[in-house]
This record gives C-alpha cells, structure tokens and sequence, in this order.
C-alpha cells in the first residue's frame, strides 16, 4: 500500500470543510492506524499528501498553498468553481469536489491516463477537464461512509503511483 500523510499547511485553515475528521477517522479506520499530519511537504517523502482544501485557493497565505501543491499532493474537498484552475496552475495528483465532506461523494479528478486504467468510459462519455489532462470518475459507489471515500481516494493514488512510476 502506498504511503498518505495528513498535509494541513500552517496558518492557513480550509473554510468550509466540515467534516474532515469524520473523514481523517475513516481514512485511519481503512489504513489501520492514525494519519500522520504534516504542515510542509517533505521532497524526500516517497508517498502522498492529502491536502484539505475548500474555499483555500493557491495565494492564500503569501502563496504558501500555491508552493505546497504538486503532483505528489491530493487535494481534498476542492470548491467547484476553483477546479479548474488549481489543476492548470498547480497539476496536483488529484482530487475531489465539495461534496467530499457535504454528504461523503467519492468521485475522484485525477490524471486522464490514470482513469482510462481504472476505469471503463462509455463512448459517449465526456472526459472533463480534457484540456488539462484530467478526467473524473467514481471509483467505488457512494454509501455515505468516509471508509468508502478513503478507499476511493486510496485505490486512485495507487493507481496513479504505478503510472507514474512507470516513467520514471
């Protein structure tokens, strides 16, 4: 299994996030222990951040959200109306819309390669965010737990470290 910490960035505290620890309980509940929770991303870590977003964009706190986003960076719970720019200016491994933490959805935005891998796309399916080189899908149906959600986001992530890892 891959390795995930917690990414909560000092001083900066998503707005509108409401249900993050019923969500971090879930995710311990499927990893079998507590999360570790980290304020800065680590280069060296071989794993990925789960960063809970929001209403945060990139410039919050003198840029500091900006800086801690890349591709080894999952965002968390992402406010629609930002989606589309955080992954032109920021390409984060991936992540889920507001609907995360306001009734546990698990559709995932990742990398279109990673989710034609993961996923079967009907022929008349519309790949979202296509100009971008990102795509949404549902993993695992919703049943309203955050066990199910962490296994989304968990079962993607691996996915996505394989690809990734293939062209290394």
């Amino acid at each position: 299994m891959i390795s995930v910490k917690l990414l909560k960035i000092e001083n900066v505290e998503p707005v509108e996030v409401d249900n993050l620890d019923e969500f971090i309980q879930g995710l311990n509940n499927v990893l079998g222990h507590p999360i570790e929770t980290i304020n800065k991303v680590d280069p060296n870590f071989d794993g990925y951040y789960l960063l809970p977003m929001g209403f945060t964009i990139p410039e919050d706190e003198n840029g500091s959200v900006k800086e801690n986003i890349n591709e080894k960076v999952f965002l968390l719970s992402v406010i629609n109306s930002n989606i589309p720019r955080i992954l032109k200016e920021c390409r984060p491994a991936g992540l889920t819309n507001w609907a995360l933490f306001f009734r546990a959805g698990t559709a995932v935005i990742g990398k279109t390669e990673v989710i034609d891998k993961v996923s079967t796309r009907e022929e008349d399916q519309n790949i979202w965010y296509e100009d971008l080189g990102y795509d949404q899908y549902m993993p695992i149906m919703q049943d309203g737990t955050y066990e199910t959600v962490a296994k989304s986001i968990l079962s993607y992530l691996q996915a996505y470290d394989e690809y990734i890892n293939k062209f290394v």
